[in-house]
Protein backbone atom coordinates (compact mmCIF):
# COMPACT_ATOMS: atom_id res chain seq x y z
CA UNK A 1 0.00 0.00 0.00
CA UNK A 2 2.98 2.02 0.72
CA UNK A 3 4.06 1.56 -2.70
CA UNK A 4 1.01 2.28 -3.94
CA UNK A 5 -0.24 5.65 -3.21
CA UNK A 6 3.49 6.96 -2.83
CA UNK A 7 3.88 6.82 -6.35
CA UNK A 8 0.61 7.44 -7.40
CA UNK A 9 0.95 10.42 -5.09
CA UNK A 10 4.07 11.28 -6.52
CA UNK A 11 2.96 11.22 -9.76
CA UNK A 12 -0.04 13.35 -9.11
CA UNK A 13 2.31 16.08 -7.60
CA UNK A 14 4.20 16.08 -10.41
CA UNK A 15 1.31 16.61 -13.04
CA UNK A 16 0.19 19.60 -11.15
CA UNK A 17 3.78 20.91 -11.18
CA UNK A 18 4.83 19.87 -14.69
CA UNK A 19 1.39 19.46 -16.60
CA UNK A 20 1.75 16.34 -18.92
CA UNK A 21 -0.05 13.52 -19.70
CA UNK A 22 2.99 11.00 -19.03
CA UNK A 23 2.57 11.12 -15.34
CA UNK A 24 -0.99 9.01 -15.95
CA UNK A 25 1.46 6.09 -15.67
CA UNK A 26 2.04 6.62 -12.01
CA UNK A 27 -1.70 5.77 -11.12
CA UNK A 28 -0.32 1.84 -11.98
CA UNK A 29 0.86 2.66 -8.19
CA UNK A 30 -1.53 -0.26 -6.83
CA UNK A 31 -0.81 -2.70 -9.72
CA UNK A 32 3.19 -2.49 -9.50
CA UNK A 33 2.64 -2.19 -5.32
CA UNK A 34 0.62 -5.54 -5.55
CA UNK A 35 2.85 -7.24 -8.09
CA UNK A 36 6.01 -6.35 -6.59
CA UNK A 37 4.98 -7.94 -2.53
CA UNK A 38 3.34 -10.59 -4.29
CA UNK A 39 6.97 -11.28 -6.27
CA UNK A 40 8.75 -11.14 -3.08
CA UNK A 41 6.74 -12.64 -0.46
CA UNK A 42 5.32 -15.45 -1.96
CA UNK A 43 7.56 -15.84 -5.68
CA UNK A 44 6.43 -17.33 -8.64
CA UNK A 45 3.46 -19.54 -7.40
CA UNK A 46 2.15 -16.06 -6.32
CA UNK A 47 2.36 -14.25 -9.40
CA UNK A 48 0.84 -16.51 -11.13
CA UNK A 49 -2.29 -16.68 -8.94
CA UNK A 50 -2.59 -12.53 -9.46
CA UNK A 51 -2.18 -12.63 -13.01
CA UNK A 52 -4.51 -15.60 -12.98
CA UNK A 53 -7.28 -13.49 -10.82
CA UNK A 54 -6.71 -10.82 -13.83
CA UNK A 55 -6.81 -13.41 -16.59
CA UNK A 56 -10.02 -15.28 -15.29
CA UNK A 57 -12.56 -14.88 -17.86
CA UNK A 58 -14.85 -17.89 -17.20
CA UNK A 59 -17.11 -16.69 -15.68
CA UNK A 60 -21.31 -16.29 -16.63
CA UNK A 61 -22.34 -14.19 -18.78
CA UNK A 62 -24.68 -12.49 -16.37
CA UNK A 63 -21.75 -11.24 -14.08
CA UNK A 64 -20.29 -9.52 -16.93
CA UNK A 65 -23.76 -7.85 -17.89
CA UNK A 66 -23.85 -6.72 -14.52
CA UNK A 67 -20.24 -5.52 -14.33
CA UNK A 68 -21.26 -3.69 -17.64
CA UNK A 69 -24.44 -2.36 -16.78
CA UNK A 70 -24.63 -2.05 -13.43
CA UNK A 71 -22.67 1.28 -13.20
CA UNK A 72 -25.14 3.36 -15.59
CA UNK A 73 -28.31 2.07 -14.36
CA UNK A 74 -26.84 3.54 -10.89
CA UNK A 75 -26.43 6.91 -12.73
CA UNK A 76 -29.76 6.93 -14.48
CA UNK A 77 -31.15 6.10 -10.97
CA UNK A 78 -29.47 9.27 -9.49
CA UNK A 79 -30.29 11.31 -12.65
CA UNK A 80 -33.84 10.34 -11.66
CA UNK A 81 -33.60 11.39 -8.56
CA UNK A 82 -31.88 14.41 -9.38
CA UNK A 83 -34.67 15.37 -11.69
CA UNK A 84 -37.46 14.50 -9.52
CA UNK A 85 -36.28 17.07 -7.06
CA UNK A 86 -36.01 20.04 -8.85
CA UNK A 87 -32.97 19.81 -11.41
CA UNK A 88 -32.84 20.79 -14.88
CA UNK A 89 -30.55 18.99 -17.77
CA UNK A 90 -28.80 22.05 -19.49
CA UNK A 91 -30.28 23.11 -22.42
CA UNK A 92 -26.94 22.83 -24.39
CA UNK A 93 -26.49 19.87 -22.49
CA UNK A 94 -25.76 16.68 -25.63
CA UNK A 95 -24.66 13.03 -24.84
CA UNK A 96 -21.17 12.18 -26.27
CA UNK A 97 -21.25 10.38 -29.71
CA UNK A 98 -19.68 7.14 -29.95
CA UNK A 99 -15.97 8.37 -31.22
CA UNK A 100 -16.13 10.21 -28.88
CA UNK A 101 -16.24 8.29 -25.94
CA UNK A 102 -14.17 5.69 -27.67
CA UNK A 103 -11.37 8.32 -28.06
CA UNK A 104 -11.46 10.09 -24.49
CA UNK A 105 -13.82 8.30 -22.28
CA UNK A 106 -13.80 4.84 -22.66
CA UNK A 107 -9.67 4.22 -23.15
CA UNK A 108 -8.68 6.18 -20.37
CA UNK A 109 -11.24 4.65 -18.17
CA UNK A 110 -9.67 1.11 -19.07
CA UNK A 111 -6.51 2.11 -18.47
CA UNK A 112 -6.95 3.24 -14.92
CA UNK A 113 -9.13 0.39 -13.93
CA UNK A 114 -6.23 -1.93 -14.98
CA UNK A 115 -3.73 0.31 -13.57
CA UNK A 116 -5.92 -0.03 -10.20
CA UNK A 117 -7.90 -3.14 -9.37
CA UNK A 118 -5.30 -5.77 -9.51
CA UNK A 119 -4.12 -3.73 -6.45
CA UNK A 120 -6.70 -2.71 -4.78
CA UNK A 121 -8.86 -6.57 -5.54
CA UNK A 122 -6.12 -8.71 -7.01
CA UNK A 123 -3.88 -8.49 -4.30
CA UNK A 124 -5.67 -6.85 -1.20
CA UNK A 125 -8.95 -8.20 -1.11
CA UNK A 126 -8.26 -12.03 -0.91
CA UNK A 127 -5.97 -10.97 1.87
CA UNK A 128 -8.35 -9.01 3.89
CA UNK A 129 -10.97 -11.61 3.32
CA UNK A 130 -8.92 -13.65 5.62
CA UNK A 131 -10.41 -13.95 8.80
CA UNK A 132 -12.57 -11.17 8.19
CA UNK A 133 -16.29 -10.71 7.10
CA UNK A 134 -16.59 -10.08 3.48
CA UNK A 135 -18.43 -6.95 4.69
CA UNK A 136 -15.47 -5.84 6.79
CA UNK A 137 -13.10 -6.45 4.33
CA UNK A 138 -15.38 -4.01 2.04
CA UNK A 139 -15.16 -1.27 4.70
CA UNK A 140 -11.51 -1.48 5.50
CA UNK A 141 -10.95 -1.84 1.64
CA UNK A 142 -12.87 1.25 1.15
CA UNK A 143 -11.42 3.11 3.72
CA UNK A 144 -8.04 2.81 1.83
CA UNK A 145 -9.47 3.23 -1.55
CA UNK A 146 -10.74 6.76 -0.31
CA UNK A 147 -7.05 7.65 1.34
CA UNK A 148 -6.20 6.85 -2.24
CA UNK A 149 -7.68 9.59 -3.75
CA UNK A 150 -7.07 12.05 -0.29
CA UNK A 151 -4.31 14.31 -2.87
CA UNK A 152 -7.75 14.75 -4.98
CA UNK A 153 -10.14 15.25 -2.13
CA UNK A 154 -7.71 17.89 -0.57
CA UNK A 155 -7.08 19.66 -3.84
CA UNK A 156 -11.01 20.53 -4.33
CA UNK A 157 -11.31 18.20 -7.49
CA UNK A 158 -13.53 15.63 -5.94
CA UNK A 159 -16.26 16.14 -3.61
CA UNK A 160 -16.09 14.94 -0.19
CA UNK A 161 -19.82 12.96 -1.59
CA UNK A 162 -17.35 10.48 -3.07
CA UNK A 163 -16.15 8.92 -0.30
CA UNK A 164 -19.48 7.13 0.60
CA UNK A 165 -19.58 6.11 -3.20
CA UNK A 166 -16.40 4.57 -2.92
CA UNK A 167 -16.84 2.37 0.31
CA UNK A 168 -20.26 1.37 -0.71
CA UNK A 169 -19.27 0.33 -3.91
CA UNK A 170 -16.52 -1.59 -2.14
CA UNK A 171 -19.37 -3.75 -1.18
CA UNK A 172 -21.18 -3.69 -4.26
CA UNK A 173 -17.50 -4.77 -6.10
CA UNK A 174 -16.71 -7.71 -3.08
CA UNK A 175 -20.18 -8.39 -3.80
CA UNK A 176 -19.40 -8.67 -7.47
CA UNK A 177 -16.05 -10.35 -6.86
CA UNK A 178 -17.22 -13.35 -4.80
CA UNK A 179 -20.10 -14.11 -7.54
CA UNK A 180 -17.66 -14.29 -10.27
CA UNK A 181 -15.33 -16.64 -8.75
CA UNK A 182 -12.33 -14.26 -7.99
CA UNK A 183 -12.22 -12.76 -11.19
CA UNK A 184 -10.40 -9.09 -11.25
CA UNK A 185 -11.11 -9.21 -15.02
CA UNK A 186 -14.99 -8.40 -14.10
CA UNK A 187 -13.92 -6.31 -11.96
CA UNK A 188 -11.67 -4.16 -13.85
CA UNK A 189 -14.25 -4.10 -16.35
CA UNK A 190 -17.37 -2.87 -13.89
CA UNK A 191 -14.23 -0.06 -12.91
CA UNK A 192 -14.15 0.66 -16.28
CA UNK A 193 -17.97 1.32 -16.68
CA UNK A 194 -17.76 3.16 -13.86
CA UNK A 195 -15.26 5.80 -14.86
CA UNK A 196 -16.61 5.84 -18.58
CA UNK A 197 -19.91 7.20 -17.69
CA UNK A 198 -18.86 9.75 -15.28
CA UNK A 199 -18.17 12.52 -18.35
CA UNK A 200 -21.84 11.41 -19.53
CA UNK A 201 -23.61 12.32 -17.26
CA UNK A 202 -21.83 15.07 -15.45
CA UNK A 203 -21.97 16.90 -18.24
CA UNK A 204 -25.93 17.26 -19.01
CA UNK A 205 -26.34 19.28 -15.61
CA UNK A 206 -25.15 23.10 -14.81
CA UNK A 207 -22.68 22.92 -11.98
CA UNK A 208 -24.62 22.90 -9.28
CA UNK A 209 -27.73 20.72 -10.07
CA UNK A 210 -24.31 18.35 -11.31
CA UNK A 211 -23.22 18.49 -7.76
CA UNK A 212 -26.89 17.13 -6.47
CA UNK A 213 -26.68 14.19 -8.85
CA UNK A 214 -23.54 12.81 -7.58
CA UNK A 215 -25.14 13.68 -3.81
CA UNK A 216 -28.22 11.47 -5.44
CA UNK A 217 -25.24 8.64 -6.61
CA UNK A 218 -23.77 8.42 -3.34
CA UNK A 219 -27.61 7.68 -2.53
CA UNK A 220 -27.99 5.06 -5.40
CA UNK A 221 -24.70 3.16 -4.24
CA UNK A 222 -25.55 3.09 -0.46
CA UNK A 223 -28.78 1.77 -1.31
CA UNK A 224 -27.63 -0.83 -3.22
CA UNK A 225 -24.44 -1.89 -0.81
CA UNK A 226 -27.11 -1.75 1.78
CA UNK A 227 -29.73 -4.30 -0.34
CA UNK A 228 -26.78 -6.46 -1.32
CA UNK A 229 -25.82 -6.73 2.61
CA UNK A 230 -29.63 -7.78 3.27
CA UNK A 231 -29.81 -10.33 0.77
CA UNK A 232 -26.32 -11.94 0.68
CA UNK A 233 -25.49 -11.20 4.06
CA UNK A 234 -22.19 -9.80 5.60
CA UNK A 235 -20.37 -12.64 3.62
CA UNK A 236 -21.65 -10.97 0.08
CA UNK A 237 -22.23 -14.76 -1.44
CA UNK A 238 -18.68 -15.80 -0.28
CA UNK A 239 -18.46 -19.27 -0.39
CA UNK A 240 -17.29 -21.65 2.74
CA UNK A 241 -13.94 -21.75 2.97
CA UNK A 242 -13.72 -19.28 -0.16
Amino acid sequence: WAIAWSTSFFGYAMSVRYPSDAWLLFVFGPFVGGALVTAIVEGRPGLAAFFGRMARWRVGLRWYAVAVLLPPALRLAALGLNVLSGAAIAPDARWPGPPDLLAESLVLSALIAVAEEPGFRGFALPRLLEGRSALAASLVLGALHTVWHLPLLVAGEESPVIVPIIVAGAVVITWLFNHAGGSVLVVMLLHASVDLWVGVFDRLFAPADAAAQTAWLAVAYVASALGLVWRAGPELGRRPGG
